[in-house]
């Protein structure tokens, strides 16, 4: 059963509109609308794929005083780095 699709507009840039139809010409794509759509969608899938990996690193990195610690350090100068520029831009 296929799943429905809802109708957009969308402008695009022209070598991607020719890369598209190059695409459905060579057989590597149903359409113009199936080579956005595969193209959007992996796109979605490595955003993910990189979020859940920084999501593990991120949960190591608490997990491990030492590394929280210098996380905390680093954040804590980062932070003072960004109030001294911003009392700059206000003088």
């Amino acid at each position: 059963m296929s799943e429905k699709k809802t109708r957009i507009t969308i402008t695009v840039d022209p070598h991607l509109a020719s890369y598209a139809e190059q695409l459905v010409e060579a057989g590597k794509a149903a359409s113009v609308s199936a080579a956005f759509n595969d193209a959007l969608a992996e796109h979605a899938h490595r955003s993910r794929r990189a979020r859940r990996w920084w999501q593990t690193k991120a949960a190591a990195a608490a997990a491990d005083p030492a590394t929280a610690a210098r996380v905390a350090r680093t954040r804590a100068h980062i932070d003072e780095q960004l109030r001294a520029f911003q009392e700059r831009g206000q003088r």
